[in-house]
C-alpha cells in the first residue's frame, strides 16, 4: 500500500515573524559574545597585572621589607619594554587558557589576541630625588613602628646638634697660641738672655697624640672591615633611569616626623661597626650613608672625628664649670711660678683643660667602638680620665667605669643621620641597598633605577570576530 505523506506550509505572515526572530536572535548572540569578551578582557587585565605585580623583588623583600618590581628580570638592562612583554604575555595565556593546557582541538567562542601593552606610568625608585624610595621606607615604618621611634631619634639629633661646629680644638690652638706669645713677650722684658724655651705643659703632651688621628687610638687592638666600592657604580653619581614618579594618590614624604623615619628605618636595616651586617658590600653602611666614602675604614675614620668633636666640646663645657677644674688650675699655677710668670696662670690653665677635655674624649670613642654607653653630658661621677693620667692618658684607654645610662655608639650615629639632613642619607642609602642585592645569587647586575612601585597600562586586544578593546587598569603597591 502506498504511504500518504503529510503535507506542510508556511504563511506570508510566519515568513516575515521568522525573520525578524532570526534576526533579534543574531543580535541577542552577538551582543552576549560582545559582552562577554569584554567581561573576558576585563578579568584577564586584572589577572596580567595581578601578576606582573607578582614577580616583585625577593631580596628587596627579604632585606628591606620593600615590594618593587624589578624591571630587568635578572638581566643588567631594566626597561619598561620587558614588563611590557610579561604583561602581554600573561595576558595571552590568559586570553587562550586552552592553548596553555595543550587542547589545541576546543572551540574558542571569544577569540581574542593582545595586540599590545603600553606603560603610561611607572615610578621608578629613584625619581624626585628618590622621592619613591623614601615614600615606602615611611609608609612602612610607619605601618610597623609609627611616628615616636622618629620622636626619639629626632630629639638625640636635636641635644647632639647644639655641641656640633663649635670647632674645640680651634679654640685649643688659639689658647695654645695665644699662651706661648704671652709667655714669650713677657720672658723677652724680664730677662735679655732668655733662650726661648717654655717648659712643657700637659697640653704638650696631649697635642703630640692628637697629630696622630683618631681612628688609630679609639680602635687600638680592634679587627677593622678593609671593604672598597667602586665609585662611578654608585646610584647616587652615576647617570639613572626615569620613571613618572610618585602617582597622583602619593603625597611625598615631607617634615620632621618623616624624616625621623627614615633614619629610622636606616638604623634597623643597614649595618655598623657594631652590628655588621651579612654577605654586605660594605661593612660599615650607616657610617657610609653619613660620609659618602667609597672605603669602610675612610667612613669610619670621619664618622669618629665627628664624634669627637661633639664630646669634645660636651666634656670642654662640663669641664670649665666642674670643680675638676681645681686640679688644672693648681697644675697652671706651679708652671706658671716655675717661669716667674704667675700672670699668666689662666692662659695655662685654659690649655690645660682643653687638654685633658680631649683625652677624655678619646676615651669616650673607645668605650663607644667596644659597645659602651656614654652620657652626652658628663658628670664627676662618669668622668674617667683623672688628671694624674692625663700625661699618658692613651696607656689608659681601656680603664673606665662603664655607666648604666647614657647613648650608645648607634644612638650618636642616629643623632648625626639628623643632624646631616635625609637628602643625602636617601641617595646613599640607595647605593647600600644596590650594593648588598648585587651580592646575592643572580642579582649581579641589579640597579634600584630600574626598580618600579606599580604601574598604569594600556592594553589593546582584538577578536577574530571583530572588534577592538582598549583597557586602562592601575595597579601599585600602597
Amino acid at each position: 500500500m502506498k504511504k500518504k505523506g503529510l503535507g506542510g506550509y508556511m504563511t506570508v505572515y510566519v515568513a516575515l515573524a521568522l525573520g525578524i526572530m532570526l534576526s533579534l536572535l543574531l543580535a541577542v548572540v552577538d551582543g552576549a559574545r560582545r559582552s562577554t569578551i569584554r567581561m573576558h578582557v576585563e578579568c584577564c587585565a586584572d589577572m596580567a597585572l595581578d601578576s606582573a605585580l607578582a614577580q616583585y623583588h625577593r631580596e628587596m623583600l627579604k632585606q628591606y621589607d620593600l615590594f618593587f618590581v624589578d624591571t630587568s628580570y635578572g638581566t643588567a638592562d631594566p626597561s619598561f619594554h620587558r614588563t611590557e612583554e610579561q604583561i602581554r604575555n600573561y595576558m595571552e595565556k590568559n586570553l587562550r587558557p586552552a592553548e596553555e593546557f595543550g587542547a589545541t582541538h576546543a572551540r574558542d567562542l571569544t577569540a581574542l589576541h593582545t595586540d599590545g601593552v603600553q606603560l603610561l606610568r611607572a615610578g621608578v625608585a629613584t625619581d624626585d630625588n628618590a622621592a619613591v624610595l623614601r615614600y615606602h621606607v615611611v609608609r612602612y615604618m610607619k605601618d610597623r613602628y609609627g611616628v615616636s621611634l622618629a620622636e626619639s631619634i629626632l630629639g638625640k639629633g636635636g641635644e647632639a646638634q647644639k655641641w656640633q661646629g663649635q670647632d674645640i680644638e680651634g679654640q685649643w690652638d688659639a689658647a695654645q697660641a695665644a699662651m706661648e706669645e704671652e709667655i714669650t713677650q713677657k720672658k723677652r722684658l724680664q730677662d735679655e738672655e732668655w733662650d726661648g724655651s717654655i717648659p712643657e705643659t700637659h697640653s704638650d703632651a696631649v697635642q703630640r697624640t692628637r697629630a696622630e688621628g683618631i681612628l688609630g687610638t679609639a680602635a687600638q687592638g680592634m679587627r677593622l672591615s678593609s671593604a672598597v666600592i667602586a665609585d662611578a657604580s654608585r646610584p647616587s653619581v652615576r647617570q639613572l633611569n626615569c620613571g613618572t614618579g610618585l602617582s597622583g594618590g602619593k603625597e611625598p614624604t615631607a617634615g620632621w616626623a618623616d624624616n625621623g623615619l627614615l633614619y629610622a628605618y636606616i638604623m634597623k636595616k643597614c649595618g655598623n661597626l657594631l652590628r655588621e651586617k651579612k654577605n654586605s658590600a660594605l661593612a660599615y653602611e650607616v657610617e657610609y650613608i653619613l660620609q659618602g666614602e667609597t672605603s669602610d675604614r675612610e667612613n669610619l675614620r670621619k664618622t669618629a672625628q665627628e664624634l669627637l668633636w661633639i664630646r669634645e666640646a660636651a666634656n670642654v663645657a662640663f669641664l670649665f664649670a666642674s670643680s675638676l677644674r681645681n686640679e688644672a688650675k693648681a697644675a697652671a699655677g706651679v708652671i706658671a711660678a716655675i717661669l716667674l710668670l704667675p700672670e699668666t696662670a689662666d692662659l695655662i690653665e685654659t690649655v690645660i683643660l682643653f687638654a685633658w677635655a680631649y683625652a677624655e674624649s678619646v676615651k669616650d670613642i673607645r668605650m663607644l667602638f667596644r659597645g659602651e654607653k656614654v652620657p652626652l653630658l658628663k658628670s664627676e661621677n662618669t668622668w674617667n680620665t683623672p688628671f694624674s693620667w692625663l700625661l699618658t692618658y692613651r696607656s689608659h684607654l681601656d680603664a673606665y667605669r662603664a655607666p648604666a645610662s647614657g647613648w650608645e655608639y648607634p644612638d650618636y650615629l642616629a643623632a648625626l643621620l639628623v643632624i646631616r639632613g635625609a637628602d643625602n642619607a636617601v641617595w646613599r642609602l640607595a647605593d647600600v641597598m644596590e650594593g648588598d642585592i648585587r651580592k646575592t645569587p643572580g642579582n649581579g647586575g641589579f640597579r634600584i633605577d630600574g626598580l618600579i612601585d606599580g604601574m598604569e597600562a594600556e592594553l589593546s586586544v582584538t577578536s577574530r570576530f571583530g572588534g577592538n578593546y582598549v583597557i586602562k587598569r592601575i595597579y601599585e603597591y600602597e
